[in-house]
């Protein structure tokens, strides 16, 4: 299937580079004077695509998909619409349905509306072609990271540097590049077409792969629509921007203890279908699993970095998508464009529930290129920014550094500084980081500019609990359990409250803490407790009944039929499993065959539930020299666990 074209491109300009150097080496480069970037080379062929994405209101059957499609192709006037290659089902729940001959964009989206028009159809869009957001400056000069200059940056510092965060950057994959190797947690090439992957006879079955680094992004005249253009190594400077290492070599980025999630979606002259991101932006969010079972089951990344856009509106299942991700706790960051326009024209930047960033230059004025306007939440530097880069014109060849313009960079700088809110405080949900840099920002020249050292030291509360500081493990969780009402601690003598956090917890207070969790349902207890040995005036009465009403607990069965909770006792981990599951619904959940930890066998009480904590990522156990991954069920939960495993059953709740 021929790819889509172009709607805009990198320009053929060259980049300036610089040989990987020491830090000090950079600092002492004399800058050379600023000059604007080149234009965004324009769209010079007729846009084609072969795929439309639909989204069926019930689920009809294949010859019923077969006979909408027919009604449709004849209505909208397109021979051939309903000559279809292949149909497949997207991580969001819609089909994408490839047609055996491209068409025009035009009659591609007659088609989707006559689709559309049906009572069995919620959404038909057409897929479209995406391209990175990048610049090249024409000025060869100027190879130092004015961006990071500022006291701003290292005041960020002085708080965060993303420690235990993970950007994901959906992109045209890395190079390899020691700015970016310590950095790196996993990824994986979305890009399905063959043709224009670049992958060469590796990826000749037009598969997705685990090979998200970097081939090239180079193309044809045929393919870039009338220009052959060069790689541009977009991934790997992004990335760069975002986490690269401070290491002395190359450059530093902004969050440089953050981890890196690379996704493969931009291929051959800097494109990449809209099916792919979307796809890879659901697998990185920590979305339902993927049709295809190769797909290995990775941590989602914090924040999701989009350097890439199409002219036109959010489509619905990218916006359907972003707004899954960001109900999981993802923040999605998208530049805002280059087309100097405003931003409400383009996507992602135009969808909701994304912080869409706009590009400044060192003078703090919007950069000629950057589309600009309401949509834009935050602007950020985005002109000559020097970062991450590679020397080769096709494939890769040596790492180093170079200059990029637009808002492909800006963007990066917000999505570190996403990381470093995340390494304060985890619980910070994605509309809360997004008011948070809002509220921060610069106003400089009439426009909001990011302030990295603002927006880090103003976010984090002060310590709910005298007993516990910054830095401590379960730290932001247990701020959580304290904003949320769902722990309140002890009051000290001198009126400050401890948390006491390396205590065991009492099946008393877990019931407790269950009940507020719940949102304190509105429950009158029984005139009778349901436990011998728990008393009507006893401290949680209220709470230990519900918690039995609700099947959550069952307690202890005597030889006379009585029950007892053993309020005072400590919470054993396997039970406290068991209360997690129940308290959860119950769900639905086959245990594998073999357990997920050494020290508890498949035969084990609440072995069902252990293995469903660790599937959920509630409880990741303790790692050991061997790999292998302990749960130790019959130690007593602590209170700053507990906190975590509390935090990381909310979303599912």
């Amino acid at each position: 299937m021929r790819r889509p074209a172009l709607l805009s491109a990198l320009t053929a300009a060259s980049l300036v580079v610089t040989s990987l150097a020491p830090a000090a080496a950079l600092d002492a480069a004399a800058p050379a004077s600023p000059a604007g970037p080149a234009a965004t080379a324009a769209a010079s062929a007729e846009e084609l695509t072969g795929r439309l994405v639909v989204k069926y209101s019930d689920s009809p059957s294949d010859a019923a998909q077969d006979r909408l499609l027919g009604r449709a192709a004849a209505a909208a006037g397109v021979p051939g619409g309903d000559d279809v290659a292949r149909t497949e089902a997207t991580a969001a729940g819609a089909t994408v349905v490839e047609l055996k001959k491209p068409v025009d964009l035009e009659e591609a989206q007659r088609l989707a509306d006559e689709l559309a028009a049906d009572p069995a159809v919620a959404y038909a869009v057409p897929d479209r072609v995406v391209t990175g957001y990048g610049l090249v400056p024409a000025d060869p000069g100027y190879p130092q990271q004015w961006s990071m200059q500022p006291q701003s940056m290292s005041g960020a510092w002085n708080h965060a540097t993303g420690k235990g965060s993970v950007i994901g950057v959906i992109d045209s994959g890395i190079t390899v590049h020691p700015d970016l190797e310590q950095q790196l947690v996993g990824g994986y090439d979305f890009i399905a077409e063959a043709a224009y992957s670049n992958d060469g006879e590796r990826n000749a079955e037009n598969d997705r792969d685990g090979f998200h680094h970097d081939p090239g992004t180079y193309g044809s005249a045929e393919q870039c629509n009338g220009a052959a253009l060069p790689s541009s190594w977009h991934g790997t400077h992004v990335a760069g921007i975002a986490v690269a290492d401070d290491n002395g070599t190359g450059t530093v980025g902004v969050a440089p203890d953050a981890g890196l999630f690379s996704i493969r979606a931009l291929g051959a002259c800097n494109n990449g279908s809209l099916v792919d991101v979307v796809e890879g932006l659901s697998w990185m969010s920590g979305g339902p699993e993927l049709r295809d079972p190769r797909f290995p089951a990775e941590r989602a990344a914090d924040v999701i970095n989009l350097s890439l856009g199409l002219a036109g509106e959010c489509h619905p299942w990218l916006q359907e998508t972003i707004d899954h991700a960001t109900a999981r706790g993802v923040t999605i960051v998208a530049a805002a464009g280059n087309d100097g326009v405003d931003a409400s024209r383009s996507a992602p930047g135009n969808c909701r529930n994304v912080i869409t960033v706009g590009a400044v230059t060192q003078s703090g004025s919007r950069a000629a290129f950057s589309n600009y306007g309401p949509a834009v939440d935050v602007y950020a530097p985005g002109q000559e920014i020097l970062s991450s880069w590679n020397t080769g014109a096709q494939a890769p060849g040596e790492a180093t550094v170079g200059m990029m313009s637009g808002t492909s960079m800006a963007a990066p700088y917000v999505a570190g500084v996403v990381a470093l809110l995340k390494e304060q405080d985890r619980s910070m949900t994605p509309a809360e980081i997004e008011a948070q840099l809002k509220r921060s920002a610069d106003s400089v020249n009439g426009l909001p500019v990011l302030d990295p050292a603002e927006a880090v030291s103003t976010a984090r509360p002060p310590a709910p609990f005298a007993d516990i500081s910054a830095g401590q493990q379960f730290y932001a969780e247990m701020v959580w359990v304290a904003e949320r009402g769902i722990s309140t601690g002890w009051t000290e003598a001198d009126g400050s409250r401890t948390y006491r956090a390396l205590s065991p917890v009492n099946r008393d207070a877990m019931a407790a803490f269950l009940y507020r969790m719940a949102g304190s349902p509105a429950y009158t207890a029984p005139p009778v407790s349901p436990f011998k040995d728990v008393s009507t005036g006893q401290q949680f009465y209220k709470e230990m009944a519900w918690l039995a009403d609700q099947g959550i607990s069952t307690g202890w069965a005597g030889s006379d039929g009585t029950r007892s909770y053993r309020p005072d006792a400590p919470i054993n981990r396997d039970a406290m499993a068991a209360f997690l599951y129940r308290f959860a619904g119950s769900p639905a959940y086959t245990a594998p065959p073999v357990s997920p930890f050494k020290d508890v066998s498949t035969g084990q009480q609440f072995y069902q539930e252990m293995a469903w904590l660790s599937a959920q990522g509630i409880s990741t156990g303790w790692t050991g020299s061997d790999g292998s991954r302990s749960y130790r069920p019959l130690t007593s939960i602590k209170r700053d666990a507990m906190a975590a495993f509390l935090f990381r059953l909310s979303p599912l709740l």
